[in-house]
């Protein structure tokens, strides 16, 4: 779930309708990767509009192996599911770099092993080494414009002992409704 509000985020972040500059980042932490968003340019062009936003994140787990049949059923009901929410994005949020969001939001041990942001789309692959929960590779695939994203992804995880692994995707999608219903709180 953590993911799927982490995804949202980062398409908040890099809404935008301008189509430069453009950025590459290849093997890279969060944290460079929001240095190089900054050092480009492309934070001081990546804004959302201000306003109330529809946000709605779709979770669909593809494929769980090495599970008994139960716990895999388990597993997927309860990771298939659908979220709808709405926020009010004020004009504070709205103007922050996307740079804030890229080194808070992801955990810090993950790199990119490829960022790609140019021309209203935004494409990546990320790496978080093993642990307790396995390793997990992810691949992004969005659009965006001030007013609306979508961003795909498919998430990888391999179990530490490599006895079980899980595909999941996840789709989510935020679309600026109108004037914020309601005064916004702060930050």
């Amino acid at each position: 779930m953590r993911l799927a509000i982490a995804l949202a985020a980062l398409a908040l972040a890099v809404a935008s309708c301008n189509k430069e500059p453009e950025l590459s980042v290849k093997n890279a932490s969060a944290e460079q990767v929001a240095a190089e968003v900054k050092r480009s340019g492309v934070a001081r062009q990546t804004r959302l509009t201000p306003g109330e936003w529809q946000l709605t994140t779709e979770t669909k787990l593809v494929e769980a192996e090495g599970l008994p049949e139960a716990a895999a059923a388990q597993v997927k009901a309860s990771l298939e599911r659908t979220m709808t929410e709405s926020q009010c994005l004020t004009p504070e949020q709205a103007s922050r770099p996307p740079s804030e969001i890229f080194a808070r939001r992801q955990n810090s041990r993950c790199t990119y092993d490829s960022f790609e942001m140019a021309g209203g789309k935004i494409k990546a692959k990320m790496t978080c080494p093993g642990g307790n929960s396995g390793t997990m590779t992810m691949t992004m695939d969005g659009t965006y414009t001030p007013t609306r994203y979508t961003m795909d992804a498919l998430m990888n995880v391999q179990a530490p002992d490599g006895a079980q692994s899980m595909k999941m995707s996840v789709r989510s999608v935020g679309t600026r409704t109108g004037e914020c219903a309601s005064a916004p709180k702060a930050g």
